[in-house]
């Protein structure tokens, strides 16, 4: 009696283990379609691309497929993740490659750093690629204008990594006077007046701790003499480095 008895709890248990089972795949599987919805949802309406694949198991996403940078990779990433019930994300896109090369990619890159509203003459940034690697340096006023700047290289087309080592100048009143002196007396000045009228001025005023640095593209060696003249009598600093590139200059150095 007592054998048929444990017998039958033996059956009731695995009975018992296997509904618990069944109930869950069930309470699983249309959950997972639910999140999967929703998460592709939030993907279209990010703009991450066509090629974007969502799969959701147990609520751990995986992405895969490819997108056009890695700015958008990790958008994707994001917006997976803000699916509320997801747990897990792995993102596994590929960043497709883009025709044209370093050099196409250089120019899209320049592009959109002129376009950021906030460049300004007092930031200067130099930019760099090897292989769709991108690395970013140089000199801005403000932390923000870096995290936007490295934000817009992130989503040219091509670029699979985003090195950013620009430079946040520190905050100083004494650095902000020096920079707005030096700069209104290049851009006053009747000689260099046609720089002053650009969307983007070129001649650009670095100033950290008290010291100067002329940076940009002028026309001639006459404009680079003239700039650097203006600044040197127009504020009290430490120190003066006239980095100014020449046009003709670069275009005979160029192949």
């Amino acid at each position: 009696m007592k054998v048929k008895q444990a017998v039958l709890y033996l059956a009731l248990g695995v009975l018992i283990l296997v509904s618990a089972d069944l109930c869950a795949w069930a309470d699983t599987g249309p959950h997972d379609a639910q999140l999967q919805v929703l998460g592709q949802a939030k993907l279209t309406r990010a703009k991450v691309g066509d090629k974007v694949d969502l799969k959701v198991e147990n609520a751990a996403a995986t992405l895969s497929g490819s997108v056009l940078s890695i700015g958008l990779k990790e958008r994707a990433g994001r917006e997976v993740s803000k699916v509320q019930g997801i747990v897990t994300v792995t993102n596994n896109l590929q960043v497709a490659d883009v025709a044209g090369g370093d050099d196409k990619l250089l120019d899209q890159i320049a592009r959109g750093i002129r376009l950021y509203p906030y460049y300004t003459i007092f930031d200067n940034i130099e930019v760099s690629s090897h292989g769709a690697q991108v690395k970013l340096s140089g000199q801005v006023v403000q932390p923000w204008h870096k995290e936007d700047i490295g934000r817009i290289v992130a989503l040219v087309p091509g670029v699979k990594e985003v090195e950013n080592d620009i430079e946040v100048l520190p905050l100083s009143p004494f650095d902000n006077q020096i920079r707005w002196r030096i700069a209104l007396a290049i851009y006053r000045n009747p000689l260099l007046s046609s720089y002053a009228i650009r969307a983007d001025p070129p001649i650009h005023i670095i100033v950290k701790n008290g010291n100067v640095t002329l940076t940009g593209i002028v026309h001639n060696p006459v404009d680079k003499a003239i700039a650097e003249r203006e600044a040197r009598f127009a504020a009290t600093y430490f120190d003066l480095t006239n980095q100014l590139k020449v046009e003709t200059a670069m275009a005979k150095a160029s192949p």
